[in-house]
């Protein structure tokens, strides 16, 4: 019987306060700040994209037929002039919250077009407005947005006057700690880890010498292999010997994470071994801290992609590296921000056109703030924030203030994907992991499920793609590159 991971529970021991995403969660019926794309296959209903302007005015009518309503229900009881007084108050403050964030979009927007076009005293001016206008600790999703927007243009425009500009380090603690509350506030990361979790399963399946490398365990720590263990135990014929290299560039994280998986190993008698590499998979002798390959061993990689840091380093030797590793199986997530030529739907998302960029980075991320405002619609929740904060700040961030080549310095890959096909890999698509993701997917949220005819899960909020995972084998050809 094929292994899988149907029954896998997401095991966590640092759980953040507050509960895990779960099918009894409130959810304000709330609509996402920007219009969502429309060429996209999901499980609920098909959200159809409009401009803004429309978006308002659609909002605005729901509104006051609800409040129409209403006002007809009161007068009907006896409530009187009180009733209209209140209901046109309530209206009054509504549009005056929706006219606030059309002003926003619109100056953002206009600041945006400063910037790419060098502009940068009027973007300075604009920039100054915003600040005065937007707060990362409002209670609107949009208003939240445009605080770290704004933070992200206005760290542009001080890189381009002094003329540095380097990609964001922030402490790997931190990032740690925020990418585990985006972990259980959201289940996005759980999403993707149950579908790689299933294809390095089935490429495990029957072998008793099994090697997984993660290219960065920094943001997760050993939340995805915490939850791989189990399944592993429950083998016919018990466990393989296990063996994970970690890259990453803390050697605290790194020593965190094997102690975890250390210790549950133990409990579940897998045979267990970890190797931690404290540097990034394309610095230079990255392949010499790699333990060498035992005859009969099946090797998996695995690879986070995000913008929170730099954590490949150059991306042409870290295809070296996977190339050299002959990967029974590889599992790459990535984040979806597609929309500017080079983009690569989401795999050159540091290239193109500034303004290209910057459009496409605002519908992704406005959607991520509207599924977290969903799951965690409280003012106060101090896990959304520091999700906000610790990991989709950073992010937009990253993308704005430094992505690109002519900024960073570095030059970076446009499409991984497209690299993988033509450096000996192929797709390695595998029948019902999005069905089983589906399955695990909160009902009623708004999250969204689809598969490619390649095998690659799109992970997505109310028709809006945020994530593709997709897994590869390496298969040499004549023609592949060396």
């Amino acid at each position: 019987m094929q292994d899988s991971l149907s029954l896998m529970q997401f095991h966590d021991p640092y759980l953040y306060s507050g509960s895990a995403v779960g099918a009894n969660l409130p959810l304000s019926s709330s609509h996402s700040f920007l219009p969502h794309h429309q060429d996209f296959v999901h499980t609920g209903d098909r959200c159809s994209g409009k401009d803004v302007p429309e978006f308002v005015d659609q909002a605005a009518a729901e509104v006051s037929g609800e409040q129409d309503l209403a006002v007809s229900k009161e007068v009907h009881e006896g409530g009187g002039d009180a009733a209209v007084e209140e209901q046109d108050g309530a209206a009054t403050a509504r549009g005056e919250e929706e006219a606030h964030g059309v002003r926003m979009i619109a100056l953002l927007m206009e600041c945006a077009v400063a910037v790419s076009v060098g502009n940068l005293a009027d973007a300075n001016g604009m920039l100054l407005e915003l600040g005065q206008m937007a707060s990362p600790y409002a209670s609107s999703c949009g208003e939240r947005l445009v605080a770290y927007f704004t933070k992200a243009m206005a760290a542009r425009l001080m890189s381009s006057w002094v003329g540095i500009c380097a990609p964001l380090a922030p402490p790997c603690a931190a990032v740690h700690a925020a990418f585990r509350a985006f972990y259980n506030v959201s289940p996005l990361a759980r999403f993707a880890y149950l579908a790689c979790n299933q294809a390095i399963l089935e490429a495990f399946h029957g072998k008793r010498l099994v090697h997984i490398v993660d290219l960065d365990v920094v943001p997760g720590g050993a939340l995805q292999w915490l939850s791989l263990l189990p399944a592993l135990a429950a083998r016919p014929g018990g466990p393989p010997l296990l063996r994970v290299t970690g890259f990453g560039m803390s050697a605290s994280a790194l020593h965190d994470t094997g102690n975890q998986l250390a210790g549950l190993a133990s409990k579940l008698s897998i045979p267990f071994e970890f190797y931690a590499v404290a540097k990034r998979p394309g610095d230079v002798d990255a392949a010499a801290a790699v333990p060498s390959r035992r005859p009969g061993e099946a090797l998996a990689v695995h690879w986070l992609r995000h913008a929170m840091y730099d954590a490949a380093g150059d991306d042409g030797a870290t295809m070296r590296l996977v190339r050299w590793l002959e990967p029974k199986v590889l599992t790459l997530v990535e984040q979806e921000r597609g929309g500017a030529p080079g983009d690569g739907g989401g795999e050159g998302h540091d290239h193109g056109h500034f303004l290209d960029r910057f459009v496409s980075a605002l519908h992704h991320y406005s959607a991520l703030f509207d599924s977290l405002g969903a799951s965690r619609p409280a003012d106060e929740d101090a896990s959304r924030h520091l999700v906000e904060h610790g990991v989709l700040g950073r992010e937009i961030g990253n993308v704005l203030a430094v992505g690109g080549p002519s900024r960073s310095g570095r030059d970076k890959l446009s499409c991984w994907q497209a690299e993988l096909a033509r450096h000996g890999f192929l797709r390695a698509g595998g029948a019902g992991r999005a069905q089983l993701v589906a399955g695990a997917c909160p009902p009623g949220l708004g999250y969204t499920v689809a598969d490619d005819h390649d095998g690659t899960v799109r992970l997505g909020w109310k028709g809006t793609p945020l994530y593709a995972v997709s897994t590869w084998t390496w298969c040499p050809s004549p023609h592949a590159q060396r």
